[in-house]
């Protein structure tokens, strides 16, 4: 008998699970969805620089001096996407595009935009100085419209 017991309790040491209830039904329960800035953020960029249906050009990354008080406080980054009048003058834009670059460049320098806080500037009339220039460059009417996708800042260490 004392050998049955002891037999006994080392099934049950051994495997406590075998003579448990099985375990209930799951209910299914609902997901918390908890509010991802992040993607949302990533979602309409996604959305903002996805290319639109209309004949475009993306430009090469430019870079723009921000100016406070009419000192040099950084750089802005920019990216520009041309929207063209129609897909025939894409590659005229590529065969020009150091030029076109070269210009606009220029007048970032000649007319910087302005710093308005350490996360945020105004462009004045750089582009309107810019939409000048492509149609001087390029023959008016072939830029529909100058759209700038993204911009990032490089302050100084002074104005951080």
């Amino acid at each position: 008998m004392k050998r049955l017991a002891v037999l006994l309790a080392l099934i049950l040491l051994a495997a406590p699970t075998a003579l448990a209830a099985p375990p209930p039904a799951q209910a299914e329960t609902s997901v918390l969805v908890v509010p991802n800035d992040l993607r949302d953020l990533a979602m309409q960029a996604g959305e903002r620089l996805a290319p639109p249906e209309t004949p475009h050009f993306d430009l090469p990354a430019i870079t723009v001096p921000l100016v406070h008080n009419g000192r040099l406080a950084g750089y802005s980054f920019l990216s520009v996407r041309l929207h063209l009048a129609d897909e025939a003058s894409i590659p005229e834009i590529r065969r020009q595009l150091h030029f076109v670059m070269h210009d606009l460049v220029g007048l970032a320098y000649a007319h910087p935009f302005t710093l308005v806080s350490r996360d945020d500037f105004s462009t004045g009339d750089t582009y309107e100085h810019w939409d000048r220039a492509l149609d001087a460059r390029l023959g008016a009417g072939v830029v529909s419209e100058l759209e700038p996708l993204a911009a990032g800042i490089q302050l100084q260490r002074r104005y951080r």
